[in-house]
């Protein structure tokens, strides 16, 4: 059996109930927070098919390619730990994302730091699974779609995999193979931006890259992928891109501060208050320009108009 593990998405397809906002928990030490929030957890009625409540397309890439693979689907959620896909547990708003409405980091006292909140959350969310356990269960390929923030908020439990287990791990990401810990970068796939050239055929944007390299891996490599090491997977995927051309330059749009904040007051509820993923929604698809560090401050205008 094979695993394909992706990560939760800020667009939730089910209710979320007024007390599974992470903004609605007192300010509190990381691990006095975590218990509140397992309790929060706990204490909800309304459950979902996990695989009903994440919106987006990287995860339904992901959902795809477990199904190509024969595998199970896992999920790496920051409010709720490591759970599989199958499993009943309630609608939520809990992101590592700094600048979200729902940022647990900004309800932290004491420092906060994304490795030290999933240590925290797996050791009392109802729901997590421990991925050691999981993955001695069975001797699939382990094939995980991830952001870097969540490879490096999982990148304690990858790492202290027994390497027998370690070796049939497959990363797929954008994240720069420097951001990515030494002891994973071999398994790192070596996707990059041809996968959004104009002959790739599952081109999209950047926040769902991870799902579509890991679908188009399931499709390259089929469900008897097991017997293959690291390094001839990554050659079949070499040899299948190299032809692929890289996309074309694009040459985005520059607006003055009074266009972006009418445009991000338009766009804001769909991208969940998250200024990091309204930035990449206004780079990758509106194609328009704005350095970081000013988008950041006018974000931070938007978002007190609406507290």
């Amino acid at each position: 059996m094979t695993l394909v593990i992706t990560i939760c998405t800020n667009r939730k397809r089910k209710p979320v109930p007024d007390s599974l906002h992470v903004s609605s928990l007192p300010k509190a030490e990381i691990a006095d927070l975590a218990s509140d929030w397992a309790r929060c957890l706990a204490d909800s009625p309304m459950r979902f098919q996990a695989s009903e409540i994440y919106g987006g397309r990287g995860f339904q890439e992901a959902v795809a390619a477990a199904a190509l693979l024969d595998a199970r689907l896992m999920i790496v959620s920051a409010g709720l730990g490591l759970i599989f896909a199958s499993e009943r547990v309630p609608a939520y708003a809990c992101t590592v994302l700094v600048d979200a409405e729902d940022s647990i980091g900004a309800r932290a006292l004491g420092g906060f730091n994304i490795r030290g909140w999933w240590k925290v959350l797996t050791d009392v969310s109802p729901f997590s699974r421990s991925l050691p356990e999981i993955a001695s269960e069975q001797d699939g390929l382990i094939c995980a779609a991830l952001s870097d923030n969540y490879i490096d908020m999982i990148a304690d439990d990858l790492v202290n995999l027994p390497e027998e287990i370690r070796g049939r791990l497959r990363l797929f990401t954008r994240a720069p193979l420097d951001r990515v810990v030494a002891p994973l970068r071999r398994f790192v796939m070596p996707y990059d931006d041809r996968l959004d050239g104009p002959d790739s055929p599952i081109r999209g944007t950047r926040s769902d890259f991870a799902g579509r390299a890991v679908r188009h891996f399931a499709g390259l490599v089929g469900a008897e992928a097991g017997s293959a090491s690291a390094s001839d997977h990554a050659e079949a995927i070499t040899a299948a891109m190299a032809g692929w051309r890289l996309p074309p330059r694009v040459d985005r749009i520059r607006h003055d501060d009074a266009a972006l904040l009418d445009l991000m007051r338009t766009h804001w509820e769909a991208e969940n208050g998250s200024s990091s993923r309204l930035l990449r929604h206004f780079r990758d698809e509106l194609g328009i320009a704005c350095e970081q560090s000013r988008f950041a401050g006018l974000a931070r205008i938007v978002r007190s108009e609406r507290a």
